[in-house]
């Protein structure tokens, strides 16, 4: 962990004096877990967990142009926390989450124009907390959480047309809650999250079309769960959260996924320290984030700050880590990369995170694996601050 905070500061110094976050008016009450989102120029935070520990049905509404916040009529369903929402269509879905005595599975939409809610048909799957939900085409994709039973790995998909719900092929890696997930280039992903003590780090892309999930780049940061997410100009951005040891990172980073390469590239964080559960909305090219718990002061926040994404964008890239090449791939003996004076050790891992075997680059510039069980590996680069980039290779004899 204090390898990995060198490559965040080192990052920081040099690319966030160009772009800074910028304080908005307060919310009106911090929580986490609140289900938060945008539609038509407007941010939403509805329910969540309030500083007395209670689940809530409240509704606020932000408009940017004033900086305003306005409370609007208590949201109809079970007061609620854990729960997850996203928006497709100009509407709003949400719903699933806890109380203090049960799990739901209940399923909501919001229109803006008019105000009003609609509960839709309930999930066939189990009643849970903490999933994963996803709006792609005309359908809602909703996956992981936990029951009072376990960690889920399961997914279902909801169509807007039909009102009704299918279950679809389950996430190949681990059960977990509290994951990631995003929309990005119009692609589903999702991953990371926890399941007791394993923090996890592994990345999945799902094809709606022909029902499979494929491992993606695994994260190249911490473990990482219970942060935010959002999606923009084709990219899938994360937020915050717990790092690898479930507890608070020292800065509340920020990342950007790329679908077209595989590849995460880290912006500035938001300030202070990371957030357990927080929220956040896009509204035109600003991320605004908010909510959650400080952990480092057991607080609940009620700030709100934003960022111009757009414009951090083209300073971030310039920071750009040269790219790093390996061959072949698939392989089956070695597997041999370019000298690169900045890499110090190359570490292959299992699609869990497991190390199978590394070499130091100051000796050698390739790595064994004639004996490594076929199946899909990740090598890892490092530098003397910690790991720089995360790559798929596959293993076939």
């Amino acid at each position: 962990m204090i390898k990995y905070l060198l490559i965040t500061l080192i990052f920081f110094s040099t690319s966030s004096s160009a772009q800074s976050w910028v304080s908005k008016a307060d919310v009106p009450q911090g929580k986490h877990h609140p289900i938060t989102f945008a539609l038509n120029g407007k941010g939403y935070s509805i329910s969540g967990t309030n500083p007395s520990g209670q689940p809530t049905d409240d509704v606020y509404e932000y408009d940017p142009n004033t900086n305003t916040w306005n409370t609007l009529s208590r949201f109809p369903g079970v007061a609620r926390s854990f729960g997850i929402g996203t928006t497709l269509n100009g509407k709003a879905y949400f719903g699933f989450g806890a109380t203090n005595t049960s799990y739901l599975k209940d399923f909501w939409s919001f229109d803006p124009i008019s105000g009003t809610y609609t509960q839709l048909a309930s999930c066939g799957c189990s009643s849970r907390r903490h999933p994963a939900m996803i709006s792609s085409g005309n359908r809602i994709y909703v996956g992981l959480g936990n029951d009072q039973f376990s960690d889920k790995r399961d997914w279902w998909v909801y169509s807007i047309t039909d009102n009704t719900w299918s279950q679809m092929a389950n996430l190949p890696g681990p059960a977990r809650h509290h994951p990631y997930m995003f929309n990005a280039g119009g692609k589903i992903f999702a991953g990371m999250g926890h399941s007791g003590n394993i923090i996890f780090k592994d990345w999945y892309q799902l094809d709606t079309a022909l029902n499979t999930w494929t491992p993606m780049n695994q994260f190249p940061g911490e473990g990482r769960v219970a942060g935010t997410q959002f999606n923009h100009d084709g990219y899938g951005f994360i937020l915050s959260g717990d790092g690898d040891d479930h507890s608070y990172m020292d800065t509340g980073e920020m990342w950007r996924y790329n679908p077209a390469n595989d590849s995460w590239l880290q912006f500035p964080p938001h300030p202070g320290k990371s957030r357990w559960a927080p929220g956040s909305f896009v509204i035109n090219n600003q991320i605004f984030f908010l909510g959650g718990v400080n952990r480092f002061t057991g607080t609940y926040p009620n700030d709100l700050v934003s960022f111009d994404i757009s414009a951090a964008t083209l300073e971030v890239e310039k920071e750009q880590i040269k790219e790093i090449s390996f061959f072949p791939n698939p392989a089956s003996n070695t597997i041999s990369w370019e000298y690169n004076e900045a890499i110090t050790e190359v570490v292959l891992v299992n699609s869990i995170g497991q190390s199978i075997t590394s070499t130091a680059t100051e000796t050698s510039n390739k790595i064994d694996v004639s004996s490594v069980v076929d199946g899909v590996y990740f090598l890892q680069f490092f530098s003397d601050a910690g790991m720089i980039k995360a790559l798929k290779v596959i293993i076939r004899h």
